[in-house]
């Protein structure tokens, strides 16, 4: 009895400590797992910080560089041109070559995959519309788009012409279905602003015929040549200043340092002309279609109308978003840098030179 006790006592011993040392040595092994996790650490630290100081170096060595071919007055002129150059190559692409992409990013298609064309009322108000403007459709490329409003991109002088996307909703009995919408307007169609909205985008022939005849106006003034010419002047304008300052010695700046302080001065003038420009354009070509009669009148004042109502529909639908994009009269807010570039003139000024003009015939 004595014997069995004690054997099972050595048992029990054994069974003990070789479970302690399986417990330490477990333990020895988290710990360590645990100290490469922070060697680990630490080494991703110390690459991380040596790559952003050497890319710091890098930005240094660059700026330096740039500051030191600025130095000299010819360097500042060929900057300029360059940087000209490059300004109106990219506000002319997307003019000159518009059928490589415009095309295929607004174009409507069915359910089956294929290019939604155009019905017959929108093929003759096009042509009624170029008839009396007397432009030549031939330079146009007219296709439908799934948008809500007219787009087009290219001037008709462009070897590619002109494309000009009209919405399929631009109709008679426009499919406005829920499907068109996107969120968060979609869920809300059925609410009273929501059926606002809808009622919004059915337009007569005579407002169609409008809002053809004002895009097309916009085209024959060249409208896009206004940027694609006053960003380089300005951007001209800029080195040119730079160049005097540091001939006549009036500043003790570098020159890198006086581009950056004249560029924001500069940029909002740029914006505030552009703004100007795009008003004063948008109310002639206004005035050349109160010219046509009666019809293009009465169309003028619908289209505003009806785009006053969809804005302050979409102000409400949208929420925060539709607070900052209109205003609580339905006229677009003006972006850009302080908001100093518009879109236009204020619908709600076109719309009352329209009843105005309407009145008086």
């Amino acid at each position: 009895m004595i014997y069995m006790v004690s054997m099972y006592t050595l048992q029990t011993s054994a069974n003990t400590l070789q479970s302690t040392t399986r417990q330490s040595t477990h333990g020895a092994e988290i710990k360590l797992m645990l100290k490469l996790k922070v060697v680990k650490t630490l080494l991703n630290c110390a690459a991380d910080a040596a790559a952003l100081y050497q890319t710091k170096l890098i930005m240094q060595r660059a700026i330096g560089r740039v500051a030191l071919f600025l130095q000299r007055p010819s360097n500042l002129f060929i900057s300029a041109g360059i940087l000209s150059g490059g300004i109106i190559c990219i506000k002319s692409a997307p003019h000159i070559f518009s059928g490589l992409l415009f095309t295929q990013l607004y174009q409507s298609h069915n359910r089956q995959g294929a290019p939604c064309q155009l019905v017959s009322s929108q093929k003759r108000e096009f042509r009624d519309v170029c008839q009396d403007l007397c432009i030549k459709p031939k330079g146009y490329d007219v296709f439908v788009i799934s948008q809500f409003g007219i787009m087009w991109r290219g001037l008709p002088w462009f070897s590619s012409g002109v494309k000009f996307g009209i919405p399929e909703i631009l109709q008679d009995n426009p499919d406005v279905s829920t499907e068109r919408f996107p969120e968060p307007i979609k869920s809300k169609l059925n609410s009273e602003e929501g059926q606002k909205l809808k009622k919004a985008l059915s337009f007569s022939q005579n407002a169609r015929k409008f809002a053809l005849a004002k895009e097309l106006s916009l085209i024959q003034k060249n409208f896009p040549m206004y940027s694609i010419v006053l960003a380089p002047c300005f951007i001209t304008a800029n080195f040119c200043l730079v160049a005097l300052l540091q001939i006549t010695n009036l500043v003790a700046l570098p020159n890198y340092i006086l581009l950056i302080l004249l560029t924001i001065p500069l940029y909002c003038v740029y914006q505030f002309a552009m703004s100007i420009i795009t008003e004063k354009t948008d109310l002639k070509c206004d005035e050349k279609l109160i010219e046509l009669g009666a019809a293009y009148r009465q169309g003028g004042v619908e289209y505003y109308e009806k785009r006053l109502e969809k804005n302050i529909a979409l102000r409400k639908l949208l929420g925060k978003k539709g607070e900052k994009l209109f205003t609580y009269y339905g006229n677009e807010k003006p972006a850009g840098f302080f908001g100093l570039r518009s879109f236009g003139a204020p619908i709600t000024q076109k719309l009352n030179r329209m009843q105005k003009s309407l009145n008086d015939q």
